[in-house]
């Protein structure tokens, strides 16, 4: 793996590391080394001729936060190798990068940022999350925040960016320029208002995929009130293809986070745009709690991504519970994607002692392919505890059974798995079976 084209990956990290230089004296630095083993009694997730495999791996990452200062460098890299020891898969590496970089070159006038996010993602959706259906992806942004603040209350920015898509597998690599200007005003000192509108548009390395052009304008509305707040975000979308044709119509969002109390929120987040998923990626990156990538397919089409999602959270001295719904209707342009997804999950962590932790888990996902009728319906319970060694050690022993019904009938299979891993630094251990999302 991460055998993706590195090269803007590498510049990307480049960049932070000029950035985070000048503010060095008041960085942090945390390291962290990770070994652990899962076997699980059907490595290939087929419904028939399990395999037992066990699966060894060995993990390093660093954390880097630069501290205050015009100069921001904030990065968290992970870089894993698996090997299965009977052989069901070959060695596998895996190489994760979370980075971000800032630059404020003229205060509250001109600011530069840059990102990077290398992931895995799934190559198809639907499939297994097994090695043979794994990609590397990396996604890198850079440009500038430009102010020109009118009043006290008004002021008006410009944001020209540019992004770079890139994918091991498929061969949809691109590059983006948008520029997004937007108009803010303070009408009281909790009620913002403002105007936001942008143009974006997709270059396609292949030159036999259609360009596209995206543009969209917005009316937002936002408020802070002493146990929530919320956004609201409503305007028009219409996404041109260079060869011929056009997708139009009504796009908007509302986010609203209760505080339900001192030590409980809720958190709701409904949208509906006329995207794409390069676009979805990014966002999803960029921000985690608004949805589950792993649900969408990656492709060039065009499509209307509508999510609902509501979370529940609550910690209390020594019970952290989360409770999450999730819905999601993808209708895409062309091709025979088009999809309803539903998602339920809860977790509880509960503190035996100031060194044992214990939890369960556990997740529903059902999936209905609107143009071909197949559902598949997949069920995951799961059991976790940890126990602090030391400050800086831990261990943690994970139990999880998965099971899929689908109407393919290819696509069924069950699996029990037994996790085991020891940590030293900050890092948490994580299944080879989650990459691309899910628990």
């Amino acid at each position: 793996m991460y055998r993706i084209k590195s090269d803007k990956c590498a510049s990307a990290v480049l960049a932070g590391i000029f950035f985070f230089s000048f503010n060095a004296e008041t960085a942090t630095i945390e390291s962290t080394a990770i070994v652990d083993m899962r076997h699980t009694d059907n490595a290939k997730l087929v419904p028939d001729n399990e395999v037992n495999e066990l699966v060894v791996s060995a993990r390093v990452g660093a954390k880097i936060d630069s501290g205050s200062g015009p100069f921001q460098f904030n990065a968290n890299t992970l870089l894993s190798y698996q090997h299965y020891t009977q052989d069901t898969f070959g060695d596998q590496q895996y190489f994760n990068l979370d980075a971000t970089a800032g630059w404020e070159m003229i205060k509250n006038r001109l600011d530069w940022n840059m990102q990077d996010f290398f992931s895995q993602q799934f190559i198809n959706s639907l499939d297994p999350s097994t090695p043979d259906n794994i990609q590397d992806t990396n996604v890198f942004t850079f440009g500038p925040n430009i102010y020109f603040p009118i009043s006290a209350r008004q002021s008006i920015t410009l944001q020209p960016e540019y992004r770079n898509f890139s994918y091991e597998v498929q061969d949809i690599d691109n590059q983006q320029n948008s520029l997004n200007a937007s108009w803010s005003y303070q009408m009281f000192p909790t009620l913002n208002v403002g105007l936001a509108g942008e143009v974006n548009s997709v270059d396609y390395d292949e030159e036999s995929i259609s360009d596209t052009t995206f543009r969209n304008i917005h009316l937002i509305v936002s408020r802070k009130l002493p146990r929530s707040v919320y956004s609201v975000k409503l305007g028009l979308t219409r996404a041109d293809r260079e060869s011929g044709g056009s997708v139009r119509g009504l796009t908007g969002a509302i986010t609203w986070v209760l505080n339900l109390t001192g030590a409980s929120n809720l958190y709701t987040s409904i949208s509906s745009d006329v995207t794409d998923t390069n676009r979805n990626l990014l966002h999803v990156s960029r921000s985690p709690e608004t949805g589950d990538f792993s649900n969408e397919q990656i492709s060039t089409e065009i499509l209307r991504n509508s999510v609902a999602k509501l979370t529940y959270r609550r910690e209390d001295a020594k019970l952290k519970s989360s409770v999450w719904v999730e819905f999601d209707e993808q209708d895409y342009e062309q091709a025979s994607l088009g999809r309803e997804v539903q998602v339920a999950g809860l977790k509880f962590d509960y503190s035996v002692t100031p060194t044992v932790t214990a939890g369960v888990y556990g997740q529903y996902d059902h999936t209905k392919l609107t143009d071909t009728g197949r559902e598949d319906y997949l069920y995951t319970v799961g059991s976790i505890i940890n126990y602090r060694l030391s400050r800086k050690l831990h261990s943690k022993v994970d139990i999880k059974y998965r099971n899929k019904d689908s109407t393919l009938d290819i696509s069924d299979f069950s699996e029990m798995s037994i996790f085991v891993s020891l940590v030293y630094g900050y890092g948490q251990a994580a299944h080879a079976s989650n990459i691309g999302g899910g628990l």
